[in-house]
C-alpha cells in the first residue's frame, strides 16, 4: 500500500510532501528491519515526494504544539508535533499516517490512513 501511495504522487494531480523528520523515522524503521532491502526500498519511495526541511519557525511552532498538548494531558511524541507544524506551515491540515490518534489531538490537524485515500 505505501508504495502505491507514494507512486501516485508522480502523476500531475498529486504532490507528495514529506517532512525531513518523517525521513528520520522511516530510515530508523528501515535500519531496524530484518529485510535486507528495507533501506533501498525507503530511498526509492522518497524519490516520489518533495522533502520539506525543518526551519526555526517550524521548530518553534512544534514546541508550542507539544507544550499545549502536554499541559492538556494529551502529550504525544515530539516528532509528531514537528511533523504537524511542518504541515501547518505549508497550509496543509490533513496528514496521511497510521498514527491518527496522535495527529487528531492537534488543533487544525486531521489524520487519515493511507487505505482511505482515493488514489
Amino acid at each position: 500500500m505505501s508504495f502505491e501511495l507514494f507512486e501516485s504522487f508522480s502523476d500531475d494531480k498529486n504532490t507528495g510532501i514529506i517532512s525531513v523528520i518523517t525521513i528520520a523515522e522511516l530510515s530508523a524503521g528501515a535500519a531496524l528491519s530484518p529485510r535486507n532491502d528495507a533501506m533501498k526500498k525507503t530511498e526509492e519511495l522518497l524519490a516520489y515526494v518533495r522533502i520539506v526541511e525543518l526551519d526555526e519557525s517550524v521548530a518553534m511552532a512544534g514546541g508550542k504544539i507539544y507544550a499545549k498538548l502536554s499541559k492538556a494531558g494529551k502529550k504525544i511524541e515530539f516528532n509528531d508535533c514537528l511533523i504537524a507544524a511542518t504541515a501547518q506551515s505549508l497550509g496543509i491540515s490533513e496528514i496521511v499516517t497510521r498514527n491518527c490518534e496522535h495527529f487528531n489531538r492537534i488543533d487544525g490537524c486531521s489524520a487519515i490512513i493511507p487505505e482511505k485515500l482515493n488514489f
